[in-house]
């Protein structure tokens, strides 16, 4: 079949070079089944000239990246660059509004129109964000009342059931391990390390996300203060966003200079080596929709610690041996200044994940509904 699949979220979401991306992902488990397979992926139109870029990952799979213009996270895509001859459209959907325009361009021309939600409510707070939880009601909702849909979890599934969705499936997100470091053990992890300043006995934490108030990276540097005696603890964090100021300035103010280092991005061609020399991968989110990074983390034998009740990693680290799901920063602090876990239990969690988290589960829900 001829398929594609939608990304209109300018955000960074799975921004070019950067991150392993879900769409393309999922777009190759469904390349690898015979299909042929389109993927239209919307960049945040910030600048004059930006033009429309074509890349060919493989064959079979064609990246479309589509300069858009819309509102905060929220992009809005003209449907003329949209394949009228597809059979149906994925669309990485959540709470964005500027959907209901696609919707009709499928059902006017015969595509079925499949949304993949992680979550429908807005992350932030204030009264934009209630503009836009009422806009999505009124509009992107009613798409999902109407037609089958598929849940990134069991907490986006409850969401749904509440706001009154009736024929959902669920599928997690998957690991693309084509893009993975596979041989990652066969180099020295002291280089890598000191490629990045670090030394062999520093017990390294990391912390990979964006820099806003959701991801807690102010609350990362305290607890980093409260334990930094017990261990020669060392915090590399990589991310940008709007408490990056704040961030290095709270870092000069205690005085963690020397123990904390800071990069605003890594391309991820790159990344498996902050995993691969790192000791800890802390996620401080009490929001996390997926985790793309947790995966990863666990991938690379990394000790991941998260929170409890988030949608994510309460689905991707149950029954993980050698992680922890924390109930507060307490618990956070607790873990990392106990005794290291075992190198078997990381091991046997690496290959789980492999097992268990593939794109292949998202990929034959898709077909289903499309063949339904």
């Amino acid at each position: 079949m001829k398929l594609g699949i939608l990304c209109t979220m300018i955000n960074g979401f799975g921004r070019k070079g950067f991150y392993n991306t879900q769409e393309i992902g999922l777009g190759r488990a469904l390349v690898h089944k015979g299909h042929t397979v389109t993927v239209y992926k919307c960049l945040r139109k910030d600048k004059k000239g930006m033009r429309p870029e074509r890349n060919e990952i493989e064959p079979g799979l064609t990246v479309l990246y589509l300069p858009a213009g819309g509102l905060g996270a929220h992009g809005m895509l003209r449907t003329g660059i949209l394949d009228k001859e597809m059979d149906g459209l994925l669309c990485f959907s959540d709470n964005q509004v500027f959907l209901p325009h696609i919707f009709r361009f499928c059902e006017k021309n015969g595509i079925r129109f499949v949304p993949y939600i992680g979550t429908t409510f807005s992350l932030h707070k204030g009264l934009h964000a209630k503009v836009m939880d009422a806009w999505f009601a009124a509009g992107t909702l009613k798409i999902y009342k109407k037609n089958p849909v598929i849940a990134k979890t069991e907490g986006a599934k409850r969401e749904l059931e509440a706001l009154g969705v009736k024929d959902i499936r669920i599928a997690p997100v998957g690991l693309d391990t084509d893009v993975l470091k596979k041989d990652f053990k066969r180099y020295d992890r002291d280089r890598l390390r000191a490629e990045y300043g670090f030394e062999r006995d520093d017990v390294l934490l990391c912390n990979v996300s964006r820099m806003d108030p959701e991801k807690r990276p102010l609350d990362m540097i305290e607890i980093f203060r409260r334990i930094r005696g017990k261990k020669k603890f060392r915090l590399l964090l990589v991310g940008e966003g709007p408490l990056s100021g704040e961030v290095r300035e709270k870092i000069a103010r205690y005085g963690l200079s020397d123990e904390i280092r800071l990069s605003d991005r890594i391309p991820y061609k790159d990344m498996w080596k902050i995993y691969a020399m790192s000791d800890y991968f802390i996620n401080l989110s009490k929001s996390e929709i997926f985790g793309m990074a947790i995966m990863e983390a666990v991938y690379y034998e990394t000790s991941v610690t998260a929170f409890q009740g988030t949608p994510g990693p309460s689905m991707t680290l149950k029954g993980m041996a050698g992680h922890h799901l924390c109930a507060d920063d307490a618990d956070v602090e607790a873990w990392l200044t106990a005794p290291y876990p075992r190198r078997e239990d990381l091991e046997e969690s690496a290959g789980k994940m492999i097992r268990d988290f593939s794109w292949d589960r998202c990929a034959d829900r898709f077909v289903e509904i499309i063949k339904k």
